[in-house]
């Protein structure tokens, strides 16, 4: 995904699985006017691990994304006669707080659709955030 932003570069997501324990790991890169930033975090899920991944890639320079928490989150079949290799729509609602926006993405790829409507909603969040912040005037 590119932006006015970020760049996403790269991104990945592993989930292990031990008798009933499970973990999810994910690293986002993303390049920043300023260079390249990769980080790497956990969840309860993949959605969750590329959500803090991303946030933690963002938060210097955008420390908006820190107020942003997702509220929705759905999954639909686009065309179900494809089974398992459907495409799916992801739609997902965010907040700050303050404003509520909605992103989302299709793909065969349920976690690349996840990931992107992620970073549409942060892109949104940043723009909306700085769009309603006072102008700094100049002495």
């Amino acid at each position: 995904m590119n932006n006015h932003y970020f760049s996403v570069c790269e991104y990945g997501v592993a989930t292990q699985r031990r008798g009933s324990d499970s973990r999810v790991h994910a690293t986002v890169e993303v390049r920043i006017a300023k260079g390249y930033v990769t980080r790497s975090a956990v969840g309860v899920g993949p959605v969750h691990a590329l959500d803090s991944a991303l946030r933690e890639c963002l938060k210097h320079d955008f420390p908006e994304v820190t107020d942003i928490r997702l509220s929705d989150y759905r999954v639909s079949v686009v065309d179900p006669a494809d089974g398992t290799g459907a495409k799916v729509h992801v739609q997902l609602r965010a907040t700050d707080g303050t404003q509520t926006w909605d992103a989302g993405c299709v793909s065969e790829n349920i976690i690349e659709a996840s990931f992107e409507a992620l970073c549409s909603a942060a892109v949104l969040g940043i723009m909306r955030r700085r769009a309603s912040a006072p102008e700094e005037s100049v002495a």
